[in-house]
């Protein structure tokens, strides 16, 4: 799995394994103690992974339903990849 770290503008740092990336959105799931009204007071980060840093912006926040501990962060890329 490759790990993916999230800094939300004005907000926490969180770490995750990617679950998804797409052209122009990446998902990971990480654990947080924020609640999902908490993490969607954030609309923008810059996402690092594999050294390589990207500006996204924060589309859903949802707790995995078998572990609610586990959310999954789903983000669009303002630039996307090819």
């Amino acid at each position: 799995m490759t790990h993916a770290t999230l800094t939300l503008e004005d907000g926490p740092e969180l770490w995750g394994e990617i679950v998804d990336t797409g052209g122009d959105y990446i998902r990971i799931r990480t654990t947080t103690e924020m609640t999902q009204d908490q993490l969607a007071q954030y609309a923008e980060g810059l996402i690092e992974i594999d050294g390589k840093m990207q500006k996204v912006m924060l589309e859903s926040a949802i707790p995995l339903p078998d572990d609610e501990e586990i959310i999954e962060l789903t983000m669009r890329r303002f630039t996307p990849s090819a």
